[in-house]
């Protein structure tokens, strides 16, 4: 297991969604009441608007995204790309 690998045990549901949406968490294992989810990519959050020094006719647009999670149970591997 290299230093990008790691297993995080979570206490709860809203403890794991925070971490998806932290870059350096992906491939880090999250284990949630006895199941397993594998960060497969990070999620993007709305940002709010950022004024920007000096004149800028091209704001960039941050379009939010879920992050994709990989759940590993009972031999059934599946992508998650919503969790509520």
């Amino acid at each position: 297991m290299d230093n990008n690998e790691s297993i995080i045990v979570i206490s709860n549901k809203n403890e794991l969604i925070r971490n998806g949406y932290i870059y350096s968490n992906v491939n880090k294992e999250f284990i949630y009441q006895g199941m397993s989810f594998l960060l497969k990519k990070p999620g993007i959050k709305t940002l709010p608007s950022i004024s920007m020094l000096g004149y800028s006719p091209h704001k960039p647009k941050l379009i939010p995204q879920n992050p994709i999670w990989v759940l590993k149970l009972n031999g059934i591997t599946m992508d998650i790309h919503k969790l509520y």
